[in-house]
C-alpha cells in the first residue's frame, strides 16, 4: 500500500513538473500582436519613427512582439483611441489629448520652458519625467516615452512680432488647447477659435489676423501663403508621448518589456532625428515664400517669459502641477 502510494506521489509531482515546464514554454514561445493607432499620415515623422520601432521590437523579441499601425485615424480619432486603449481593444497609441493621458503632461506646454529640444528630452529622462510618466497609470495608461511633439512659432498678416507689446490685440487661431490659449490671452492676443482645416482661408479673409504651429504644420498647409511676418520663438515644445494600455503591459513577460520599452526610446530619437532635418526644410520653404522672419534676442525673449508668468501661476493654482515640479524643471533645463 506504501509502495503503490509513493507511486502516486511520484507520478503527480512529475506530471506538475512537466505541466509547469509546458507552460513557462508556452509562454516564451506566445506571440503577442499589439495594434498601434495614431492620427497622422504615413508621410509623417510620426509614423516613419514608428516603423523604425516596429523593425526593432520585431527583431529583438524574435517574432513574439508584432506591432500593427493604423495611421490617418482608422481607429477613430485621438480621444476614441485613448478611450480603446484604456479598455483593452487597442493596445498602444501615439498622440495628443493630453489631459487623458495624465494632467500632468502640461508640464510640457508651460510657455518658453524649453528653449531647444535637448532641453525638453533633458526633463523627459530626468526623475521628473519618470515622475510623470508614471502619474499615467493612475489613468490606465503606460507612458513608455516622451519625446519631442514640435516647437510652435507665430505668424501674422498685421506687423513683425519683436515683444509682447506687438501682440496686442491679434486675433490669432489657436487650437482648443489650454495652455496655448491661456499663453496667448497672457501675451496680450485675442484666441479665435477656428478648425484646423479652416485656418487658410481664415488668414486669407482676415477672420483671423495670425495663428501659430510648429514649422511642418505651417509648411505643409501653405499657411506662409496668407502670412506677411513669422516670429521665430519656440515659445511652446509639444510632448510627444508614446503609451500602451497598462493591462496590456502587465501581460507580457518581462524580457518582452524591456524590448518595449527600448523600442519606446528608440522611437523618440528617431521622431526627434526626423523633425530637426524637417525644420530646416519647412524653413526653408516658409522664407522662399515670401514670409519675413524674425529671431527675437535674449532680451526680448525674457519680456515674453515675464508676460507669461500668469500662465504658470494659472496651472499650479489649478492643481495640475506643482511650483516645486516647475522649479525642478527650470534646474534640470539649466544645468549641463
Amino acid at each position: 500500500m506504501k509502495r503503490t502510494l509513493v507511486l502516486v506521489l511520484c507520478i503527480v509531482v512529475a506530471m506538475t513538473t512537466l505541466f509547469g515546464a509546458g507552460q513557462k514554454d508556452g509562454a516564451a514561445d506566445k506571440v503577442y500582436t499589439l495594434k498601434l493607432g495614431h492620427a497622422s499620415t504615413t508621410e509623417s515623422t510620426r509614423h516613419k519613427a514608428l516603423l523604425v520601432m516596429k523593425e526593432y521590437v520585431e527583431k529583438e523579441s524574435n517574432g513574439r512582439l508584432i506591432i500593427e499601425i493604423y495611421p490617418a485615424e482608422t481607429l477613430g480619432n485621438e480621444n476614441a483611441m485613448i478611450e480603446a486603449m484604456k479598455l483593452g481593444t487597442l493596445e498602444m497609441f501615439v498622440g495628443g489629448v493630453f489631459d487623458a493621458q495624465t494632467p500632468m503632461l502640461n508640464l510640457y506646454l508651460m510657455p518658453f520652458f524649453f528653449p531647444t529640444q535637448d532641453d525638453l528630452m533633458k526633463v523627459s529622462h530626468s526623475a521628473l519625467g519618470d515622475k510623470i510618466r508614471a502619474s499615467a497609470e493612475k489613468e490606465g495608461i503606460k507612458m513608455l516615452a516622451v519625446g519631442d511633439g514640435g516647437s510652435r512659432q507665430i505668424t501674422n498678416n498685421v506687423r513683425p512680432i519683436k515683444s509682447p507689446a506687438d501682440m496686442k490685440g491679434l486675433k490669432l487661431r489657436t487650437p482648443p488647447i489650454e495652455s496655448i490659449i491661456e499663453a496667448m490671452k497672457a501675451l496680450g492676443a485675442n484666441p479665435v477659435s477656428i478648425p484646423y482645416g479652416d485656418t487658410y482661408m481664415a488668414l486669407k479673409t482676415n477672420v483671423a489676423d495670425g495663428q501659430e504651429n510648429p514649422l511642418a504644420n505651417i509648411g505643409d498647409m501653405k499657411f506662409f501663403e496668407v502670412q506677411k511676418y513669422m516670429t521665430m520663438i519656440d515659445y511652446q515644445f509639444h510632448p510627444e508621448p508614446i503609451d500602451m494600455g497598462l493591462d496590456m503591459w502587465n501581460t507580457l513577460p518581462e524580457d518582452l518589456q524591456a524590448i518595449i520599452q527600448d523600442g519606446a526610446w528608440i522611437y523618440t530619437d528617431e521622431q526627434n532625428r526626423l523633425r530637426r532635418e524637417l525644420n530646416d526644410y519647412y524653413y526653408d520653404m516658409i522664407v522662399a515664400g515670401g514670409a519675413q522672419v524674425y529671431r527675437p534676442n535674449q532680451s526680448e525673449i525674457d519680456q515674453f517669459i515675464a508676460a507669461c508668468k500668469p500662465v504658470y501661476d494659472f496651472f499650479v493654482k489649478k492643481g495640475v502641477v506643482t511650483q516645486a515640479d516647475l522649479d525642478e524643471a527650470r534646474r534640470i533645463v539649466a544645468s549641463n
